[in-house]
């Protein structure tokens, strides 16, 4: 496969996509429950010229791989949450309340709920795998622990305590105690609104309108893919009765996404400025006015962009005329309203000091013109220096439309394999729950596959010939194997034993506590019983190795619960052939433990399986499996910009592979079969091969730059990428899926 530069505006260059930053690997928050808008008390002016204050209730779990940090201020690392309320009338979707302060979670109960059986840390400073939270509304209406938004950055989660309003107390202490990172005192003076969600009630008497309520779970280190169940909101019917405010659900039920979603005949779409900060969402609803004349109604959601937006820019078709400009902000003051004019060939909103478009904030934006509406996109420009591009690019509805630039994928790859199961496991909440007693389960090995069922071990128990490990509190040591031991991906010759219930092949540490991080995180194991044992204990047991060329056992006799006198005895059979033999005898757990069967770092996690129950049906595992070739490119092919093509899951022992590019697709693909390479499609017509050498890495990364002229708007691109090496066809090539890009203005 030749490397040809026919395309010679389409320089080959490698190239990286950048990472978000601080994001921590498995971190996922959900925000599982908004509910119970609640009135808390009303200032100022009598009805209905005050202001009302309102507090909602939010449940939020972990359905992570990982542990949520959960440290109370003033330490900087806890969930954050913000609050927002909107109304739909007239044709507009608005903010009603002010940019509310933020509630910083101060410990988590962990409990059981929408993510599954919670697995407790032990600490209200962690939120555990699967576990749930829930703040009510007294929690969620505390002024000791609601805060500025401003304080909190919305794409990284942080949040510097040092300085804050906490350590500035209310009224500020002064220096030096309102700089030293220590908590102040906050006095609101009775004001039962200062603080919480602030809506004037001139703004939920309007008629016919539609209200709703929302809330905005932060972490720290969260990758923006597994945010998008991080934003909630529902409908609520706002009416006065006399001397408060009742604020009951309506019939307009939770959904995740921003609140604009609930605006009635609008397209909502989002953009961010690339890893290096968060998303706007825009929400755009046009209608006829007749004459020749059309509306555009904008409303924009900055949901975690940090630096903010100091810009909104429309692009005008030829011969646009604008007027009846339209502008709303969260505040009544008018002397900081965006200006707005026709500059060139956009109509330009701009922001004057100090009132930029900030994170939890809906600002609207309209007018009327004589062009007609057709897709194209619409700019925010940054309000603040920092990383990435000074401008977020959003696909939208605008005057007369603009050629926009588009990604597509097509078809699947092939060469992989489906088998993904790499781990199992079962969590036991209490001694009561752990029901293995008295049975056992055998893993057959059958080349890259473990077949699991009843047990069909005998236990053997200790004699006098049993070598006791010596293993104290804690402990582990390793054991030389008199046989290669088959495992899934290869073979070992050590096993190293942990006083807690568990064997490896490789070191594995000695934790105590069960987690599913540590399944999914640690080293290939089989977890017998895992929890806190102590084979030191007076009068307890111990673990035992008995080892010959037909088997190696590992026997836990007896063994105590650490500070309990409950005895344990459970055994791990390993066979030349690969079999294992998990068998359970007397077992009294005496509280928190699992039983798993990983592959190690990496393990998908499949949800938690009853083994007593299914166990009878078996179930299969395998080491991943081998995922199809990919090819995916971002960002969209603007013009002057630069794609990455990213071709992925290339297999071990790989040669070399290629990116065909061309100007035309198979349609429909091509089937490869005759070529040797069944299961296999071609997606590319005459395309032009650009050979990659990868080596060790299962990625392979390209640039492809876009030209800056014009006259290649709409020039469709197609791509499909190729690698040669195990055979997984009978030439030994395997295929990706497709790419179809066309080239935009925007």
């Amino acid at each position: 496969m030749k490397r040809i530069s026919a395309l010679s505006f389409l320089p080959i260059l490698l190239g990286a996509l950048p990472a978000q930053a601080n994001t921590v690997a498995g971190l996922d928050g959900r925000l599982d429950v908004v509910d119970n808008f609640t009135y808390q008390g009303r200032r100022g002016a009598a009805h209905p010229n005050g202001e009302v204050g309102f507090a909602m209730l939010n449940t939020m779990c972990n359905p992570g791989s990982v542990v949520i940090p959960w440290q109370a201020a003033m330490q900087p690392n806890h969930p954050k949450f913000g609050f927002i309320a909107v109304r739909e009338s007239g044709g507009r979707m608005v903010q009603i309340s002010d940019r509310s302060y933020c509630k910083h979670a101060f410990t988590s109960t962990n409990f059981s709920g929408a993510c599954g059986t919670c697995l407790n840390p032990g600490t209200g400073s962690l939120m555990g795998l699967r576990c749930s939270d829930t703040y009510g509304v007294g929690n969620n209406a505390d002024r000791n622990w609601l805060g500025p938004a401003p304080e909190i950055d919305p794409w990284l989660g942080t949040w510097n305590p040092v300085g804050s309003y906490f350590d500035q107390g209310d009224p500020n202490v002064g220096p030096p105690g309102n700089n030293d990172g220590a908590r102040s005192t906050v006095n609101t003076n009775g004001d039962e609104v200062k603080n919480r969600v602030t809506i004037r009630e001139s703004e939920l008497l309007v008629a016919n309108a539609r209200f709703f309520y929302g809330i905005h779970l932060i972490h720290q280190g969260e990758s923006v893919a597994n945010r998008g169940d991080n934003l909630a909101s529902r409908g609520f019917n706002p009416t006065w009765n006399g001397s408060s405010w009742n604020t009951p659900n309506n019939s307009v039920g939770q959904v995740w996404g921003s609140v604009l979603q609930h605006w009635q005949g609008a397209t909502l779409t989002s953009a961010s400025n690339g890893n290096d900060d968060g998303r706007f969402f825009v929400a755009v609803k046009t209608s006829t006015l007749g004459g020749g004349q059309y509306r555009y109604e904008y409303a924009v959601h900055n949901v975690d962009n940090s630096r903010g937006g100091a810009t909104f820019r429309v692009p005008l078709g030829n011969g646009a005329v604008t007027g009846n400009y339209f502008f709303r902000d969260i505040d009544t003051n008018a002397l900081n309203d965006w200006t707005v004019a026709q500059v060139g060939g956009e109509l330009v909103f701009t922001a004057p000091a100090g009132n930029s478009l900030d994170w939890n904030s809906i600002y609207n934006f309209g007018f009327d013109c004589n062009i007609a509406p057709g897709q194209g996109a619409v700019f925010l420009d940054e309000a603040r220096i920092g990383a990435g591009a000074l401008t977020v690019t959003v696909v939208s509805t605008i005057p007369g439309g603009m050629p926009v630039a588009s990604v597509e994928t097509v078809g699947t790859g092939c060469g992989g394999t489906q088998c993904t199961a790499n781990v199992f496991y079962e969590s036991f909440g209490s001694a009561a729950a752990f029901d293995l007693a008295n049975s056992g389960l055998t893993m057959s090995l059958s080349g890259n596959t473990y077949q699991v069922g009843n047990g069909t071990g005998t236990f053997v128990p200790v004699s006098g010939s049993s070598v006791n490990l010596g293993l104290g509190d804690d402990t582990r040591a390793s054991v030389a194997l008199p046989f290669a031991l088959p495992i899934l991906g290869g073979t070992t010759n050590t096993l190293w034993v942990c006083s807690n219930g568990f064997v490896s092949t490789t070191d594995n540490g000695t934790s105590f506590t069960p987690a599913l991080s540590g399944v999914t995180g640690g080293a290939y194991c089989w977890y017998g019983a895992w929890f806190d044992l102590n084979p030191a204990a007076s009068g307890g047991g111990r673990v035992y190795v008995d080892s010959s060329p037909a088997m190696v056992r590992i026997t836990w006799d007896g063994v105590y619960r650490y500070n309990t006198t409950l005895p344990n005895t459970f055994q791990l059979q390993f066979l030349p052939n690969g079999t294992v033999h998990v068998i359970w005898q007397t077992m009294n757990t005496g509280g928190a433990a699992m039983v798993a069967w990983t592959v190690g770092a990496g393990a998908v996690d499949p949800g938690p399986r009853d083994i007593s129950a299914t166990r009878a049906a078996g179930w299969s595992l395998c080491n991943g499996g081998i995922p199809n070739l990919a090819l995916a490119a971002a960002p969209r092919p603007v013009l002057g910009s630069t794609v990455v093509l990213t071709t992925s899951n290339i297999p071990a022992g790989t040669l070399f592979g290629s990116v065909l590019l061309s100007f035309q697709q198979a349609v429909p693909p091509q089937d490869l079969t005759v070529y040797g390479m069944p299961g296999c499609v071609g997606h590319v017509v005459n395309g032009v091969s650009h050979l990659f050498v990868p080596g060790a890495n299962p990625t392979s990364q390209m640039n492809l730059g876009i030209p800056s002229s014009t006259s290649f708007t709409g020039l469709p691109i197609v791509g499909q990428s190729f690698s040669y090496g195990p055979l997984l066809t009978p030439i030994g090539v395997i295929a990706s899926n497709g790419v179809v890009l066309v080239i935009g203005q925007v």
